[in-house]
């Protein structure tokens, strides 16, 4: 890596970590909007989720690659592609009359997320030393967590005083912004070294990742049992197997799989999947309780989640720092506490629950998450060698994006389920959330199990 100056590198983390909040505050920014998306496009519920779906899909089929990218091409060149990829995706989206167009707009914008989600976290693991990964991973903690709050809030007054049109000019500015900044100012920060692109491999890896994502999409419509759902489940679930053990055969893997063979970084990952599954599931369901249950608007809806926001942004980085300082048993630990206890009060909310007892359980539950998942992303990250970095973020950022889109997926097609014919859309909502949060209180404790499983503690 090039000897920097400490301005240099301060420029290259505003630059990257302010591209990382683009794409993650653009990827969530339309779910408020997505009952007057419904109305405007004739689409109902489960077509228009896959305006979210489409791009937490897509950004996942290019994560994979990522390691492979960082390898063969350098950060200047990896970050304009994909700041172009955002601001061309926008400006479709500003123009689309349709809703295969707009679902085109946000595939566009997704290669580029792709491209950039990982590559952030490498950016900050390097010009980072290894004693303040805690810090670095708490500042990544802070975006990534906080942009997809925002997003609903801002989406949610833009669309009570403008158009859902609107939305995206408020992502477009800043894009061309920070690629201005980008052109003039980035240097590069990853080492090149030879690699090789393997077609097959990647192939294996959408079609896997597709096909668990679209079969899973229909479990609401269809039923566990038909075979548009069991179908491309299999196919997908076999294509991830044979691409796996196409990893291991090859000597320059497009995603290096054998970084699971660290014990720390394995067990962490999958504790954070279902971290990362948590927190994406409750913020899209508590907006859709308090505006389709207990008849909020949309900026309310959106607003309830601010709160929380702000105690993420603080415990991310706090977190961080902590974890630098004492290490993150008890942190962790007092996390999960958090964590479980709020997703267990989540499942007994009722119609007429208050607005603010609401917001109260979410900042809880938003210090959990802010005191698990950068934690155990560093304490993971420590446990790698720095030449497998790249390919370890490339993994683990593949895992928490495709685990959240399958998240999201599975999750709202427990509270599509809801309850009988009988009973009303409202009714049966509210039963299929609690159906939802009991879930979730399922995979709380399955994260912590992840955690608890860890050897030698005092790694972490």
């Amino acid at each position: 890596m090039m000897t920097l100056s400490t301005a240099q590198k301060r420029l290259i983390i505003f630059i990257v970590v302010g591209g990382n909040f683009l794409f993650l505050f653009n990827q969530f920014l339309l779910i408020t909007a997505f009952p007057t998306l419904m109305q405007e496009f004739a689409v109902n519920a489960a077509q228009v989720q896959w305006l979210t779906t489409a791009f937490l899909l897509t950004s996942a089929v290019f994560i994979p690659m990522s390691g492979y990218l960082i390898d063969r091409f350098t950060t200047r060149s990896l970050v304009l592609t994909s700041f172009l990829f955002l601001a061309a995706g926008t400006l479709l989206a500003l123009m689309s009359e349709s809703f295969a167009i707009l679902i085109l707009a946000r595939i566009i914008q997704a290669v580029g997320a792709g491209i950039m989600l990982p590559l952030v976290q490498t950016v900050l693991l390097l010009i980072f030393p290894v004693n303040q990964r805690g810090k670095a991973m708490g500042l990544l903690g802070l975006v990534m967590n906080v942009a997809p709050a925002t997003g609903p809030a801002v989406s949610g007054y833009i669309i009570d005083m403008y158009t859902w049109k609107h939305l995206f000019w408020i992502i477009l500015t800043p894009t061309l912004l920070l690629l201005l900044l980008a052109v003039f100012f980035l240097k590069n920060i990853t080492e090149q070294r030879e690699t090789r692109f393997d077609f097959p491999s990647v192939l294996l890896s959408t079609i896997g990742l597709t096909g668990l994502l679209v079969g899973s999409s229909y479990i609401s419509t269809e039923g566990l049992l038909h075979w548009v759902v069991w179908l491309p489940i299999i196919a997908g679930a076999a294509s991830l197997f044979v691409f796996g053990r196409r990893q291991l055969q090859l000597t320059a893997p497009i995603l290096n799989v054998r970084v699971f063979r660290y014990p720390v970084y394995a067990l962490t990952t999958g504790s954070v999947f279902f971290v990362g599954v948590l927190l994406l599931s409750t913020e899209t369901i508590l907006p859709l309780f308090a505006q389709d249950v207990q008849g909020s608007s949309a900026f309310v809806s959106g607003f309830l989640l601010m709160p929380g926001t702000a105690i993420l942004a603080f415990m991310s980085l706090a977190g961080g720092m902590a974890y630098d300082k004492y290490g993150g048993r008890l942190l962790i630990n007092t996390g999960f506490v958090l964590l479980i206890s709020s997703v267990i009060l989540f499942a007994f909310l009722q119609p007429d629950t208050s607005i603010l007892f609401i917001i109260a359980v979410f900042c809880l539950f938003m210090a959990g998450i802010g005191m698990t998942m950068m934690p155990q992303v560093a304490a993971g990250m420590n446990d790698l060698p720095r030449e497998e970095l790249a390919h370890g973020t490339a993994l683990s950022s593949t895992i928490r994006q495709f685990g959240m889109a399958l998240g999201v997926t599975l999750l709202s097609t427990i509270v599509s389920a809801g309850g009988g014919p009988d009973m009303n859309y409202q009714e049966s909502l509210f039963l299929g959330i609690r159906q939802a949060f009991i879930v979730m209180v399922l995979l709380a404790v399955m994260s912590f199990s992840l955690y608890r499983l860890i050897p030698l503690m005092k790694k972490t």
